[in-house]
């Protein structure tokens, strides 16, 4: 589900309502939110019972990790492509309005407004939501595959386990 509503962001436009964003969001966070918890227990519960400290502390900074990762590779898709949708159309403005329009869609829209060049902040509207589009397709892609090898290792780790012992009671009472 995560993926699907990061795939869901491809579909959005400069007219989106705001409530379908937020109805994104709120999928996206629930589904994320509801996959950790069982996640961190299938990992830690295949551990020795005095190296679930560890195994834990490990699983939450790999996630950490992944969290930051996943925010910078986002990050640097949706950069990029904005700086490539932005660059035809600063063909003939000066220099620092350049470097400016390529920081963000803001700073464009910003210095448009101030020169008089309304074409400019269309263009970094366009270029905003392009790099969304793809940025939103990548990363559903990666969320994807990241829901794949847990499909595929989770079970197989559930099913090396075999039924759990019944304690015996009376052995445990003769040993007091």
């Amino acid at each position: 589900m995560a993926a699907l509503t990061m795939g869901g962001y491809a579909f959005i436009g400069l007219q989106t309502p705001l409530a379908w964003i937020e109805i994104l969001l709120l999928v996206q966070g629930l589904s994320i939110g509801m996959v950790i918890g069982p996640v961190t227990a299938a990992l830690i519960s295949d551990l020795p019972l005095e190296q679930a400290g560890a195994g834990s502390a490990v699983t939450n900074t790999v996630r950490q990790t992944g969290s930051v990762m996943g925010i910078a590779v986002g990050g640097t898709i949706m950069s990029t492509m904005y700086r490539r949708a932005i660059e035809p159309s600063l063909d003939g403005a000066p220099g620092p309005v350049q470097d400016q329009a390529r920081v963000s869609a803001e700073q464009a829209r910003h210095v448009a407004t101030a020169i008089h060049r309304p074409t400019l902040a269309q263009a970094a509207d366009n270029a905003f939501v392009h790099a969304i589009h793809v940025g939103a397709g990548w990363i559903a892609v990666i969320a994807l595959l990241g829901a794949a090898v847990l499909l595929i290792t989770l079970p197989a780790a559930g099913k090396k386990k075999g039924p759990i012992p019944e304690p015996d009671y009376e052995e445990a009472r003769s040993s007091v």
